[in-house]
């Protein structure tokens, strides 16, 4: 156990156990390579450790150091359009809005008339079925509480009697 164990060589070994499983199902050899070799099957010159994940991740970070800053310019145009907008805002908030109109007063004059003329009483025979069946459920209540309750023992017991004999 003095050898160092990696997650690399676990998954090797469980992708090179599957590929056998797989060539004895199929019937159909399967090539397996050792992550370890380099494609010419020489073994490889360096070791994937702990040291050499710092080290990679070391050089990913110079990588991003050398990288050109990021340019923002092309939304420059958008910052200009916003502070053109906002100036123009601030030079018309003293401008007063009339927001009623002669066509709009029109149009309101002629929805109220037409409204006033469609005053008519509403019609509430067409829900008549609906409160015949609440009274005729009222009246069916109204009997119903006028009845005594009285629980039968003797059928619950011969009930659970049944059931005993049935599950004994």
């Amino acid at each position: 156990m003095s050898q160092k164990k990696s997650i690399m060589n676990g998954i090797s070994a469980i992708a090179v156990l599957g590929a056998s499983m797989a060539e004895e199902v199929t019937g159909v050899e399967i090539d397996t390579v050792n992550p370890r070799t380099a494609p010419s099957g020489q073994p490889s010159e360096f070791a994937w450790n702990d040291v050499e994940e710092e080290k990679y991740r070391d050089w990913i970070r110079a990588q991003q150091e050398e990288m050109l800053a990021a340019n923002f310019d092309e939304y420059g145009d958008e910052e200009a359009t916003r502070q053109r907008m906002k100036e123009i805002q601030e030079a018309n908030s003293n401008i007063q809005v009339e927001w009623s109109d002669e066509m709009e007063r029109a149009y309101r004059a002629k929805y109220i008339q037409l409204r006033e003329e469609r005053q008519e009483e509403a019609d509430w025979t067409e829900y008549s079925g609906e409160y015949d069946a609440q009274e005729k459920s009222r009246a069916k209540t109204q009997e119903r509480k006028k009845q005594s309750l009285s629980w039968d023992d003797q059928d619950e017991r011969a009930c659970m009697e049944r059931y005993r004999k049935k599950y004994k």
